[in-house]
């Protein structure tokens, strides 16, 4: 007779959850490479797991993850500041004035529009799930 709490095979379970885990990580770091979804390489850099005993997470610590995961619905304007950061960058407008008039039309369009979905975790955690079909 076995009991569940039998420390080998939680242990055991434990070990099974980190090597999942280290999987779906390593697919949603590649899948945000393969997408190009890199500008500075913050949202890669981002990423991390944390584990405790039978408890595993990952996290990928920038403001706007979720708005790359599932998107921005219309209706809402996205925060100017990091969009003229980018803009800056990129050397897309000469002067400051310029930077500010592309950056509001930016977020006017995404306000108007919403911002597709470009997921690199879901599909990185279906691809482990499909390993156990």
């Amino acid at each position: 007779m076995f009991n569940l709490d039998d420390e080998r095979i939680l242990n055991a379970i434990n070990d099974k959850m980190d090597e999942i885990t280290d999987n779906i990580f390593t697919n949603s770091q590649s899948i945000i490479v393969e997408k190009n979804i890199i500008d500075e390489g913050t949202l890669l850099k981002s990423g991390t797991i944390e584990r405790d005993y039978l408890n595993k997470s990952i996290t990928y610590g920038v403001s706007y993850a979720e708005e790359i995961e599932y998107g921005r619905s219309p209706g809402t304007m996205p925060p100017i500041e990091p969009i003229k950061q980018w803009i800056r960058r990129k050397g897309l407008v000469k002067t400051e004035a310029g930077v500010n008039r592309f950056a509001f039309n930016i977020i006017k369009d995404i306000k108007a529009n919403g911002q597709e979905p470009r997921p690199f975790l879901v599909p990185a955690i279906d691809m482990e799930k499909n390993k156990f079909k």
